[in-house]
């Protein structure tokens, strides 16, 4: 068990983790930073592989107790661990990242049960990072030098606001919009649309395609403290742990308020 306190203690540092390995991300952007095409035929960088090694010996040094599942260890991959674990998305939006965008992130959390119960996200882009145990807070600079709550905000009475990929299953996704009477579709890509849930910027995130439980449990931790989190389209909160198929996801729908799930589940 983690008691009240734990959580807050251990989601700030993966934010401190976070920070640092966008630290390294930035420094690689600075410079020629190779990449190849992984069998999936997503990319894998330099910066990539540096920012897990980062996170790896900050994670194993700090919680040695605990497992740890991230996207570039494929070996950690075939692994039943026993929980609490870590999941680790050292660079989520890789594609961005090398094309100079800023829709990039670090993505850290921490499950037990099969819940995220501590999550991070760090914008090495803007210097911005989220994060959440019991409670979710944000800060705006790197220097983490102005720390505040993230908070609730009212459920929208005038039309919901979707925030879809424009990348990944953008159709399939538009369509999932449609069936649940948006009024309003915005696009961006990498986890940074959960922050986007998270500050009520938008309502729901409909997903239909293949992701990983490492994509998205940091956003889910920081939603379900909040009142929301990621559901299946059987309603049900999304689970975590290695399942027969993998690590992937299946279609989810992610809110910000836990209420607008019966009206957000497609027919």
């Amino acid at each position: 068990m983690l008691a009240t306190g734990n959580r807050d203690r251990i989601a700030r540092r993966l934010a401190d983790f976070a920070a640092e390995a966008g630290d390294v991300l930035r420094r690689y952007r600075e410079g020629r930073c190779g990449s190849a095409t992984k069998p999936d035929g997503s990319p894998v960088s330099e910066a990539d592989i540096a920012s897990e090694q980062l996170l790896l010996a900050r994670l194993g040094a700090a919680f040695p107790q605990f497992a740890i599942i991230s996207e570039e260890n494929a070996e950690s991959h075939s692994q039943a661990p026993e929980e609490p674990f870590f999941l680790v998305d050292p660079l989520d939006g890789t594609k961005a990242y090398l094309a100079g965008g800023e829709d990039f992130c670090v993505l850290l959390a921490l499950v037990r049960q099969g819940e995220p119960v501590a999550g991070a996200i760090h914008a090495p882009a803007t210097g911005r990072t989220w994060w959440a145990g019991d409670q979710a807070f944000h800060a705006s600079d790197r220097a983490f030098g102005l720390i505040e709550p993230i908070r609730l905000h009212p459920r929208r009475r005038d039309g919901r606001v979707a925030i879809i990929s424009s990348v990944h299953a953008a159709e399939a996704s538009r369509l999932m919009c449609r069936k649940l009477a948006v009024s309003e579709i915005r696009q961006e890509n990498s986890a940074l649309k959960f922050t986007r849930l998270a500050e009520g910027e938008a309502d729901l995130y409909p997903r239909v395609g293949r992701t990983m439980q490492w994509d998205i449990a940091a956003g889910d931790a920081i939603l379900r403290c909040l009142g929301g989190g990621v559901f299946g389209l059987d309603g049900q909160p999304l689970a975590y742990g290695a399942r027969p198929s993998g690590w992937d996801n299946p279609d989810f729908v992610a809110l910000r308020c836990a209420e607008d799930l019966a009206e957000c589940r497609p027919a």
